[in-house]
């Protein structure tokens, strides 16, 4: 079975509107483990990642980490806030080795009013976040465990789904750890929640990726086979709720 990773842009800027953006950016290469930013010090870039993955989370008053989502090739972040607060209020740090633009806040307004098509592609991010906040929030109160890891696939799959004549490969690696956080629950009851999943045969794992043989099959378990709620993610969503 040869499958072939899908690398579309989530933000979706043309060629041209990307160089016209670099010219107003800094590339930082960061390894796993590496922050973009921290709590706590001053907003100075509003930032593009175009390779690797950084989780954004904050920390409670309790001393507990809290992630709000993980950023994927494409999306935007650091936006939350600028007009509010001189201070970042999560952690922006990497999963893996990264490419980062960082693009100073000043220089960010100027290319905004230069390229109004990246304006809006990022109001359209901006949106759906909003709407994947009200629907994960929904979820949590609503569904069990292999319910909300089922609708984390099949939105997974809206972006990174790659289809062959034997069902569809999510071509990204997500930790069992990862995906807990994304979901709201321990990684103990994701590793249950998988193992019941692939025992009745609607996932299987390839090279610590997710296969999935039949779509239908796995939103008839998540009770979206009549009617989706689901937000479409193909090619202008965005994962992340920074």
């Amino acid at each position: 079975m040869k499958i072939k990773g899908n690398t579309q842009s989530l933000i979706n800027l043309d060629k041209e509107c990307l160089n016209r953006i670099k010219t107003y950016s800094n590339m930082h290469f960061l390894g796993k483990g590496d922050f973009v930013f921290q709590a706590g010090t001053i907003k100075k870039h509003f930032y593009l990642l175009l390779k690797g993955r950084v989780k954004l989370y904050r920390v409670s008053s309790a001393g507990k980490e809290v992630t709000q989502w993980f950023c994927f090739p494409g999306e935007a972040f650091g936006l939350s806030e600028l007009q509010t607060t001189v201070h970042q209020t999560i952690y922006a740090q990497c999963c893996e080795k990264s490419e980062v633009l960082a693009i100073p806040l000043n220089k960010f307004s100027l290319f905004i009013q230069q390229s109004p098509d990246a304006a809006l592609k990022i109001i359209e991010q901006l949106s759906m976040r909003l709407k994947i906040t009200g629907d994960t929030l929904l979820n949590f109160t609503s569904d069990d465990v292999k319910t909300r890891l089922i609708k984390l696939l099949i939105r997974l799959n809206m972006r990174f789904g790659v289809k062959s004549r034997e069902g569809v490969l999510i071509d990204i690696v997500l930790t069992h750890k990862e995906i807990a956080d994304m979901i709201g629950t321990c990684r103990q009851s994701v590793t249950t929640a998988l193992g019941e999943l692939k025992v009745s045969g609607n996932i299987n794992i390839i090279n610590h990726q997710f296969f999935i043989p039949s779509l239908s099959n796995l939103e008839k378990l998540a009770g979206l086979d009549k009617k989706s709620t689901l937000p479409n993610l193909d090619n202008e969503a965005d994962l992340c709720t920074s």
